[in-house]
């Protein structure tokens, strides 16, 4: 266990050898919240966070690669 200062604006600096212990780099999106009193930091997959993004155009996004390869390997394509 380490411990971090809290800035002025609430900002607290990731120990490095933490940060790359859970494959956190410069530049990644963690998501923050509270579970049982406690503060906790979870790296984001940058799929995670295109997740859904193509959905509210009325769009399905699960299975679609399989979808995909399934239609090109019936076309002869693939």
């Amino acid at each position: 266990m380490r411990r971090v200062k809290v800035t002025r604006k609430y900002q607290v600096t990731i120990p490095k050898d933490i940060a790359e212990s859970v494959g956190i780099r410069v530049g990644d999106t963690v998501v923050v919240s509270v579970s049982g009193g406690r503060l906790v930091l979870e790296k984001i997959n940058v799929i995670d966070e295109l997740e859904g993004a193509l959905e509210p155009a009325g769009r399905r996004v699960r299975g679609l690669a399989e979808e995909l390869d399934k239609e090109r390997r019936g076309s002869g394509r693939g």
